[in-house]
């Protein structure tokens, strides 16, 4: 495999791992404040629903610089 190849292999790895972090961080965050509150379900699928839109968020920036701007930054 060409260091390239493991470059791009590592990147994608971590942002497996960055999706997975920030879904389960929301997830526990979540379920922490449904049990300090006592409002099991609210904070948890609000967790998810904060967890999955950082996860996105940071998997779209994170791939920009490898499709390139396509023009995006022209006026």
């Amino acid at each position: 495999m060409s260091r390239r190849g493991v470059g791009l292999a590592l990147r994608l790895m971590g942002l497996g791992w960055y999706i997975a972090a920030s879904i389960i961080l929301g997830i526990v965050g979540g379920w922490w404040l449904d049990r300090w509150l006592g409002t099991l379900p609210l904070f948890t699928i609000l967790g998810v629903i904060a967890g999955s839109g950082v996860a996105f968020y940071g998997v779209y920036r994170m791939i920009l610089p490898l499709i390139g701007n396509n023009g995006a930054n022209e006026q």
